[in-house]
């Protein structure tokens, strides 16, 4: 899960609700707008996924799904989906499928700016470039 960690600017994050695909959604899950609805990464991303739920939530098709836009001014707090021996703070690193980690495959647009380790579950924090 992607939890908003600190922010360059003193305010609070924003919500809006959009329409969703149905589904359920977990809070701190990156997701994506396609055709119209809110739906998660089916495969790992490497560019940056716009909005971050922020509620566990069931909804059939076009029910609306809390949400906050994803900005570059926000350092995120994540886990590693697998062990990434390489990253380091600056190693730019990839959106896990699903949406709920990052994982090893760097080229991707979550920079790195601490982690407490390299291993699979490790905490990283960064944001998106």
């Amino acid at each position: 899960m992607f939890t908003p960690h600190k922010r360059d600017t003193a305010g609070a994050l924003p919500w809006e609700y959009l329409p969703a695909a149905a589904g359920t959604y977990k809070a701190g899950q990156l997701l994506k707008l396609a055709d119209g609805a809110l739906a998660p990464a089916s495969a790992a991303s490497t560019t940056t996924l716009p909005y971050l739920c922020m509620a566990d939530i069931t909804v059939e098709a076009g029910g609306n799904v809390p949400v906050c836009r994803v900005c570059n001014d926000t350092i995120f707090q994540t886990t590693l989906s697998a062990a990434a021996a390489d990253a380091k703070v600056g190693t730019k690193l990839q959106i896990a499928a699903g949406g709920l980690a990052v994982n090893a495959s760097a080229a991707g647009s979550f920079e790195v700016t601490a982690l407490e380790g390299t291993d699979a579950g490790d905490t990283v924090w960064g944001r998106f470039q």
